[in-house]
């Protein structure tokens, strides 16, 4: 058999039959070898999970990079404030009494080149340094305000921290030195004042200005972390210390506080000690099931902790359903609070438990339920007959503590079939009538029903109440 010319190449029958079963063979593969669209979301998805994951990652690396090298440009600031202040402290017989005469000061010494008193700025970003100093004039405990009150060579505590922005869960730089003057550089004759303010918690608080106001002027220092500020006074005489701060209160609930007659004498270190925090606001509101109507007007609520003072117990008016008490002590325990003004409504006087205390921290803001005790009243005549339209009225059985004892508690008019449905306090209650031209009418002879209710919170998230009560009055 002949073969077969191309471009001027022979092919024998037999190469030619190769070629040509290759040639469908690799056509027939090429087409199956082709991705589906299914296949190509499925790549396409890893693909992505992957770059983001690489993208996460890498991010990471990134931040914990930079605020590794922003932990290390505020150690360096905090190391150089207290250079600066080590260099000033002994530069001069002066410097102790300079350095310790403001308690507290906000970037102090800028960077070359930048505005003093604004963030020292490194590599495009702003860093915070704030340095407190304080008097350490001896004594036994771990601060001027605790322990002895013995005046050894005084020396002074300085601590250095340093903030800036996007820090991200970074905490402060903290740096802290003890610098002692040489012997004769402060005044022999001085003396000092130790004030601490102590928070709700019963420790030190920090950040809160103290003025100590007398012969020596009205200097102002901040309380340091340990909340003691010291005052190092150089006249002698009679003193007053000072607090008072927006948002903070005392346990008595006033905003501010004095303490005066502090006598300063040469040598000496007086002590003292204020309650003080930020404020709480507790919100009440009365609640119901849409059945029963609250009365009107409303019953007042009574708030407890047994830290109030002159009473563990204060009432409180309310002119609406929801009441905002402010200005309260942030009490580690909380305050219970029940509806009701009257010694009855007390929950022990039925003897039951208060409420759960709820309990806020320093400056923040809680909430509780007040539930009252469901009430069905049917008003009839003497006969069983409904009578509609009469005014249905409550008033305290024994009005010992109510607020407002005079004040009767309109609990709704009767419906057709001579109801109403309302609510009351916890206690002892007695119901009378008027008909529709406001006459009051004697009820069951004369004799007034007496109904007992008792409203009992068993949390303040659900707000359980006894079972709704169901009276009769008869009017003759």
């Amino acid at each position: 058999m002949k073969g077969t010319h191309d471009r001027g190449r022979w092919f024998s029958p037999g190469t030619l039959a190769c070629r040509w079963r290759d040639r469908n063979e690799l056509l027939q593969r090429s087409g199956e070898d082709g991705l589906t669209l299914v296949e190509l979301l499925v790549a396409m998805t890893i693909f992505t999970m992957v770059a983001l994951s690489l993208a996460y990652t890498l991010q990471n690396a990134l931040t914990t990079t930079r605020d590794a090298r922003n932990r290390v440009q505020a150690a360096n600031l905090a190391a150089r404030e207290l250079e600066i202040v080590r260099n000033d402290f002994g530069a001069t017989t002066a410097g102790p009494a300079t350095l310790g005469a403001t308690s507290t000061v906000t970037n102090p010494h800028q960077l070359p080149g930048q505005t003093a008193g604004q963030p020292l700025q490194v590599d495009g970003t702003d860093y915070t340094v704030v340095r407190h100093v304080e008097w350490l004039p001896g004594g036994t405990g771990s601060s001027p305000c605790d322990g002895g009150s013995a005046v050894t060579y005084p020396s002074i505590g300085v601590n250095v921290k340093v903030t800036w922005n996007a820090m991200h869960a970074t905490t402060p730089v903290e740096s802290n030195t003890i610098l002692t003057p040489p012997k004769g550089t402060l005044n022999t004759t001085l003396a000092f004042v130790a004030v601490k303010v102590v928070g709700a918690g019963g420790t030190g608080l920090n950040g809160v200005p103290v003025t100590l106001s007398g012969p020596g002027g009205t200097p102002v220092v901040t309380s340091a972390d340990d909340g003691c500020a010291v005052f190092s006074l150089t006249t002698m005489g009679t003193y007053s210390a000072t607090i008072g701060t927006t948002g903070y209160i005392t346990m008595d609930g006033q905003p501010g506080a004095t303490k005066s007659g502090i006598a300063v004498t040469s040598g000496t270190l007086q002590q003292l000690s204020f309650s003080y925090d930020k404020a709480v606001t507790l919100t009440a509101a009365f609640t119901t099931d849409g059945v029963h109507a609250l009365p009107s007007p409303l019953p007042g609520l009574t708030y407890f902790n047994q830290g109030l003072t002159p009473l563990p117990k204060k009432t409180a008016a309310t002119a609406a359903t929801s009441t905002a008490l402010g200005s309260l002590w942030p009490f580690s325990d909380g305050y219970a609070v029940w509806a009701g003004t009257c010694a009855q409504s007390d929950p022990t006087a039925a003897g039951h438990s208060r409420p759960a205390p709820v309990v806020v921290l320093p400056g923040g803001n809680g909430s509780v339920a007040l539930a009252l005790a469901p009430l069905s009243i049917s008003v009839t005549s003497m006969a069983g007959v409904p009578l509609v339209g009469y005014k249905v009225i409550a008033t305290p059985h024994d009005q010992t503590g109510c607020t407002n004892p005079t004040t009767p508690f309109t609990l709704g008019t009767t419906d057709a079939t001579g109801t109403v449905l309302s609510s009351l306090p916890g206690g002892v209650w007695d119901v009378s009538v008027k008909d529709s031209l406001g006459t009051v009418k004697t009820l069951d002879g004369g004799v007034p029903a007496i109904a007992t209710t008792y409203s009992s919170v068993a949390t303040p998230a659900l707000n359980l109440v006894d079972p709704e009560t169901d009276m009769t009055v008869r009017v003759p």
